[in-house]
């Protein structure tokens, strides 16, 4: 039920978008419905993306749903990481009884857990997370396809963008318009997986883009004055409220806020800016002002803030804060000048915000950001005072120990407002807007019906009986008045008070005799005793049987078999390269092709950049070879028809890789290109679903990338039945988890080939965000520049741009060599290469030494000058 009818502009014809607010706790459910959050998402344990919030136990689960059902609030249940083999049992039963207590909707990234959901709960809503990087329409075509009911997509598009995906898209699309930013597009992030330990994409990211980095290009040193600060890779907060209308006006179904970490306060008074912006701007008044949005966004930099973005939905490319990387407030103003005494410092400064005393202020010294309570506030004549307003000019008394840091021209920022931190735990809870009807007539019962709002009702028809409605008779009968007659009045004032319930009366109809009288006990015990009646018809819907689901009655999902709505329809097998793509197609497809058997040898793919390397890697004995779809023009021209063939000979695949990220116009752009491909009869390599889904329209073979974070069998099953012949399996894995999927997979009808990736350096993030055009402005940076991001550490990380984006790799040179004999062992067909950063001498040399090491010799690569090298997570895992 909602609390307020409105609608939205003139010509929008959609349903007023939702606002989602984060909950990490009871705490910050409670705010979230004070804030008036029309559904808010949570987590349960540790299956989410975010770890370090408090998050909700089982038990804690049940009550949780009820309160917000309660209050009219939608809750979805954040279970948006990838899940391993042995947890998926379960991850289904943390499913199964939030399934049981109502919860409206489960937000997934793992392809395996939504086919595992859409057939066991075909009833149950699921939205695909951001985590899945959707960025496309035809991204959003594939889920949906298979049972998507919802897409969060990929906070990197604009609000053009998402436009077009709602106008050609069957599924609801959701969106974020406030809170943190992840540096990488969300799903596609090892950094923190790298460097700590702590996976981004399992929810446990120990956050190292906030950290300090410097830029060192061809071995010199960038002054951080180019870059704007010390943190190149820090995000500012995302806040669109002063361009809310433009993403309303997309069509969108919900507007997400972030901040399950973060605390109550922040929660209510960001859902409140940001339901009433959507009111004012839906409403049938004039839309919110410029002066209104803007108070509502200085009263959150006061909660949270490390600077603001519009984001890329706004249009703004710009999205980091290399200032500064941890929440600093709202800006207060610069210090005049400063008294010191043996006690404390009194800072002069003109105000921007108004301040009391015991607020909390940040100050930006020379050499880092400090923190301290305002202990006293003193006018210009010397007047002490607990309070002053923006645009008087005062003095703060700090501590003296922080006050011998502070100089003139010193930043200040306020971090904690203790009025408004009072208010906002003060705000009242969001209630159901309902309609009263009484009846009282003079012998008979007294009678209440409570329930949605009339129009609501007279719109039910035929679902009348279904709608939120309810009828309480009470056993006093309506008496001919003696003395002094119950008024209209008084019944009215009796059945609005409705206080003490999660009901606000929007409307008493009143049916009454006159001069009678019914005692003010009746009326409120009936009042009551309705209230109670629609309350608990309200939950009565939440609760379902629970299903009590074994994952051994469902392996049946991982087979391969009947692959109708896949790429590779047995009487529509692409054309193929070679006999070795040719085999491993018509061995896959009849289900024949035997599975970790001792005949089977691993083969040994290599991925690289240029068709020199190409051609220098198939000489050197790589049996599959990846590299960029753009170089297909050039590698099918005349001039290298004999080559090809000569690699036909030798039995090489060759498989041209799509981009990491395709928006919609790069997949139009794209498709022309693959159909050339599709003629010539290779494969190629996919690491998006929009990609994935074109192929399935072309019917194009393809592998699927471990970009699509592959940590069971279902997963890989489910790309394997939209066409994939091969699966390369998350970085993230140890080997026993790789042990487990390929186990898994032996008993699976049809399952493709596995692959793992053993050499090279791992991109660690892509970014929207173009890190290296200031220095390029400045011509710092040039095309064949070497850019280097270091940490503290004297870790260097590789840089490069791809057009306007960026990728980050990592400082190691992952190396698997020592243990190439025991990897078969593990089940695995392929072995892959990255040897994009390598010289020809260099690829042949690597490449060797893996064919002897699969050959059962005993060799060693000479470790190269300067580089460390890492076994990954393969004996650690995430």
């Amino acid at each position: 039920m909602s609390t307020k009818n409105y609608t939205c502009p003139p010509n929008y014809t959609r349903t007023p978008p939702e606002v989602l607010a984060p909950v990490g706790d009871e705490e910050a459910l409670l705010a979230a419905i004070r804030g008036g959050a029309d559904a808010v998402y949570l987590g349960v344990g540790e299956f989410n993306a975010r770890q370090g919030a408090k998050n909700f136990t089982l038990d804690d689960l049940d009550a949780a749903v009820k309160l917000a059902h309660s209050h009219g609030v939608l809750v979805y249940l954040a279970l948006n990481i990838p899940i391993k083999q042995k947890e998926l049992q379960h991850a289904l039963e943390i499913v199964d009884s939030a399934y049981a207590a109502g919860i409206d909707a489960v937000i997934f990234q793992d392809l395996g857990l939504l086919k595992l959901l859409k057939e066991i709960y075909p009833d149950l809503k699921l939205h695909a997370s951001t985590q899945t990087t959707i960025h496309n329409k035809e991204g959003v075509d594939f889920v949906a396809g298979l049972g998507a009911k919802r897409v969060i997509v990929s906070r990197e598009l604009t609000a053009a963008e998402v436009k077009d995906i709602v106008d050609h898209s069957n599924a609801e699309i959701e969106v974020f318009v406030h809170g943190a930013l992840c540096y990488s597009y969300s799903g596609k992030c090892l950094f923190s997986s790298l460097l700590h330990g702590r996976s981004a994409n399992r929810g446990a990211c120990a956050q190292p883009c906030r950290r300090r980095y410097r830029f060192v290009v061809n071995g010199r040193e960038v002054d951080e004055r180019h870059i704007g600060g010390s943190y190149p890779i820090s995000c500012a907060e995302l806040s669109t409220l002063p361009g809310l209308e433009e993403i309303i006006k997309t069509g969108v179904v919900s507007l997400k806020i972030e901040g399950r970490m973060k605390k109550p306060e922040y929660v209510t008074a960001s859902a409140a800016a940001y339901k009433a912006a959507v009111e004012g701007i839906c409403g049938p008044g004039d839309n919110p002002t410029k002066d209104e949005l803007e108070a509502r966004e200085a009263e959150l930099a006061k909660l949270f803030y490390r600077g603001f973005t519009r984001g890329f939905i706004l249009g703004e490319k710009g999205v980091s804060h290399p200032k500064y990387s941890s929440n600093y407030g709202a800006f207060l103003g610069k210090v005049l000048d400063i008294s010191r005494s043996k006690g404390n410092t009194k800072l002069i400064v003109r105000l921007n915000e108004d301040i009391q005393v015991k607020d909390g202020i940040s100050i930006f010294t020379r050499e880092r950001m400090l923190g301290s309570a305002v202990t006293g506030i003193i006018t210009i004549s010397g007047e002490h005072i607990k309070s002053a307003k923006k645009g008087e000019k005062v003095g703060l008394e700090i501590s003296s120990k922080t006050g011998r840091a502070v100089q003139r021209g010193d930043e200040l920022y306020l971090t904690t407002d203790t009025q408004l931190l009072d208010t906002l735990q003060k705000t009242k809870l969001k209630t159901l807007s309902v309609s009263l009807k009484v009846r009282a007539r003079k012998g008979e019962r007294f009678t209440v019906v409570i329930g949605e709002e009339s129009e609501k009702l007279r719109d039910a028809g035929e679902n009348r009986d279904k709608a939120l409605v309810v009828e309480f008779t009470d056993d006093y009968v309506v008496q001919e008045a003696e003395k002094a007659p119950t008024t209209v009045e008084q019944i009215r004032k009796a059945m609005e008070s409705l206080g003490d319930t999660s009901f606000e009366a929007a409307s008493v109809e009143i049916e009454a005799d006159g001069n009678i009288f019914i005692p003010v006990g009746v009326l409120k015990n009936a009042r009551r005793k309705a209230a109670d009646l629609l309350l608990e018809k309200i939950l009565s819907g939440d609760k379902k049987e629970q299903r009590h689901p074994d994952l051994a009655d469902f392996n049946y999902l991982c087979n391969s078999e009947s692959r109708g709505s896949g790429a590779n329809d047995q009487d529509q097998q692409p054309p193929a390269v070679g006999e070795t793509l040719s085999e491993i197609l018509s061995e896959t497809l009849s289900g024949t092709r035997g599975r970790n058997s001792a005949s089977k040898r691993l083969l040994l793919s290599v991925e690289v950049n240029e068709s020199s390397s190409l051609f220098e890697a198939a000489f050197a004995g790589a049996d599959i070879i990846y590299i960029p779809v753009s170089k297909f023009e050039e590698l099918t021209a005349p001039e290298n028809s004999e080559k090809l063939e000569d690699l036909k000979a030798e039995r090489v695949e060759l498989v041209f890789r799509v981009p990491l990220i395709n928006h919609d116009y790069e997949l139009d752009e794209l498709k022309p290109l693959l159909e050339k491909v599709k003629a010539t009869g290779f494969g190629i390599a996919c690491s998006e679903f929009g990609s994935v889904q074109l192929a399935k329209e072309l019917f194009i073979p393809f592998s699927a990338g471990k970009e699509f974070n592959i940590f069971n069998a279902f997963t890989a099953s489910t790309l394997y039945q939209a066409g994939a012949y091969r699966a390369t399996l998350s970085s993230e894995l140890n080997l026993s988890e790789i042990k487990n999927i390929c186990e898994a997979l032996q008993t699976c009808k049809g399952s493709g080939q596995t692959e793992i990736f053993v050499y090279g350096r791992e991109i660690m993030l892509i970014t929207e965000n173009d890190l290296l055009k200031p220095l390029i402005d400045r011509r710092i940076v040039r095309t064949d520049s070497e850019a280097l991001l270091v940490d503290q550490e004297g870790s260097e990380f590789p840089i490069e741009r791809l057009g306007t984006r960026t990728l980050i790799y990592n400082s190691k040179v992952l190396d698997m060599l020592k243990y190439v004999k025991n990897l078969k062992d593990y089940g695995v067909d392929v072995l892959r290469l990255d040897l994009t950063f390598n010289t020809q001498a260099e690829i042949k040399e690597i490449i060797k030494a893996y064919k002897e090491a699969l050959a059962g010799k005993e060799t060693r690569l000479k470790p190269a000058r300067g580089v460390e090298y890492t076994t990954g997570h393969y004996f650690k895992g995430v």
